[in-house]
């Protein structure tokens, strides 16, 4: 009992005035979008077009695209990491890396890639003509679904191979000397401990899936987020663009209670010693998965790398380096570098409040700060685009905005790492020095933050790949005239501009990739800690 009372120690007033404050900023683009749907057309008439048949219609295609890309994805990294963490798989640790690397490529950037490689004059054409495909054939529902599956299925592979490591072998093997067979034990033995790895992955992509926007832009699929632009961009119909975001986070509030109704009551891993890790071995189908494994890095990697140097050598002397890659470069780095500054601090006082003094009101706010990541970059910038011109006109199109914006999207992939590195952290030893009469900033700065460090640089890799390669929140509210690597790389290539996208279009590749051969390398680091 004394342990509990301890444990509901009241949160210190500033801390919950500043993570309230947190949360009503993560939560304002969601009311501003009520208020202008329904202010706009009536309660009746908003009602009307959110249940209307083209609604229904973009929702299907959505939650079609979004189901379609998941399940591969889930299944494409199943394969992938019960390959990787075989014992006798040639070159795993290199597999290993390499299953990670499409998280570098940006979708949109492998949309455009995959348009040029199959167009008459690209790197697949002859074949594709040869077949009696028509230019052009590469569009549509079927060529999104592929296009993400090949550079999403990282956020399903890194929670499932996570799991699949901390699966315990205790099961499969009771399993097998009940009789079952090879294919019931993995069934009843190992799949349930991956069911809460596996919802988690796919509803990672999912949410992805339903929030993209450039891909499905050059592929011509109109799904919600890609109607949203044209309606606010071409009409400049702001209710209407209201409307469909709110259907669009609709669709997104379904995803998730399905996603929780599907994970339901998960099996629990036993932590500690108790638990033994499954080991196994690939045998005569060793090679066969390393090719596997080839292949797939061909098509995520090597294709759009070649195609992109390819693109580069066909126009390099008409190719401007100052506009087209060194001040989009310059931005992008100090957009990333202030967005994930920003966010890191302002992650840490939710994670503190949510880890230190549980209550219902730390957790309402803990689910406040995360409502941003479940709404696409789309939405949030339109959101802000309202509320900028309808309170302060000044802000509209400037980095304030859009720090603003990347603040919202971003502050849910940061708390996770930070609240991580809390949890870890000792309380016993906070309450002794509490006791001792040391302050609240005294024991954070001296207990703290050096257990929280790791937390807090993971959280800070997180947010700058992502922001990096963010389109639409930047396309909306960047400042008239400049550019970032992915809005450069959005402009040419939708004016079907190749030679001039690839050399942005790689050095976002080579950024990111960086950045994400750093957090691989981190994460095998504490894993084997």
């Amino acid at each position: 009992m004394q342990t509990n009372r301890r444990s509901r120690v009241q949160a210190p007033a500033p801390l919950l005035i500043v993570c309230s404050l947190i949360g009503l900023l993560v939560l304002s683009p969601l009311v501003y979008l009520f208020i202008r749907a329904f202010e706009g057309g009536g309660f009746a008439e908003t009602v009307s077009a959110i249940f209307g048949t083209d609604t229904l219609v973009y929702g299907l295609r959505s939650l079609g695209l979004a189901a379609v890309v998941a399940v591969a994805s889930v299944s494409l990294s199943i394969m992938l990491a019960c390959f990787t963490l075989a014992d006798d798989l040639p070159f795993r640790r290199l597999c290993t890396i390499l299953a990670v690397c499409p998280l570098a490529v940006p979708c949109y950037v492998g949309a455009a890639v995959y348009i040029g490689v199959f167009s008459p004059g690209g790197l697949l054409g002859g074949v594709t003509a040869s077949l009696g495909l028509s230019p052009g054939w590469f569009s549509g529902f079927w060529a999104s679904a592929f296009v993400l599956t090949m550079f999403v299925y990282p956020l399903a592979y890194l929670p499932i191979r996570a799991g699949l490591r901390r699966v315990d072998r205790s099961p499969y093997e009771a399993a097998r000397m009940l009789g079952r067979s090879r294919l019931m034990a993995i069934r009843f033995g190992v799949l349930p401990q991956l069911r809460s790895s596996i919802v988690s992955g796919g509803l990672l992509v999912g949410l992805y899936a339903l929030g993209e926007f450039g891909a499905v832009s050059l592929l011509r699929c109109n799904t919600f987020t890609r109607v949203i632009y044209i309606q606010y961009e071409s009409a400049f119909d702001r209710t209407g663009a209201a409307v469909s975001s709110l259907a669009l986070v609709g669709l997104i509030a379904l995803v998730l209670l399905l996603g929780r109704w599907m994970r339901g009551t998960s099996y629990q891993d036993r932590g500690g010693r108790g638990v033994s890790p499954l080991k196994w071995n690939i045998g005569h189908w060793r090679w066969g998965a390393f090719l596997v494994c080839l292949c797939l890095v061909v098509l995520a990697i090597v294709i759009p790398l070649l195609s992109l140097f390819s693109w580069w050598g066909r126009g390099s002397g008409s190719i401007d380096a100052s506009s087209g890659l060194v001040d989009p470069l310059v931005n992008s780095l100090f957009l990333a570098l202030m967005a994930g500054v920003i966010v890191v601090v302002l992650s840490i006082p939710i994670a503190l409040l949510a880890t230190r003094y549980p209550s219902r009101l730390s957790g309402m706010i803990d689910r406040m700060s995360h409502i941003g990541f479940g709404l696409p970059g789309l939405v949030i910038g339109l959101s802000l685009v309202f509320v900028a011109l309808r309170l302060v006109p000044a802000m509209y199109q400037s980095w304030f905005i859009l720090i603003l914006g990347y603040c919202v999207l971003f502050l849910a992939l940061a708390i996770g790492p930070v609240r991580a590195g809390f949890e870890q952290a000792s309380r016993t030893v906070d309450e002794a020095a509490r006791t001792l009469g040391a302050g609240w900033w005294r024991r954070f700065r001296c207990l703290l933050l050096p257990v929280v460090r790791p937390g807090l640089f993971g959280a800070f890799l997180l947010v700058f790949i992502s922001t990096s390669k963010e389109l639409p929140c930047t396309l909306l509210l960047s400042p008239a005239g400049t550019h970032t690597l992915s809005t450069r790389v959005w402009q040419y290539t939708d004016e079907a501009m190749y030679a001039e996208a690839s050399l942005p279009a790689l050095a976002l590749i080579f950024l990111s990739g960086v950045l994400v051969a750093i957090l691989t390398w981190r994460e095998e680091l504490l894993e084997k800690s």
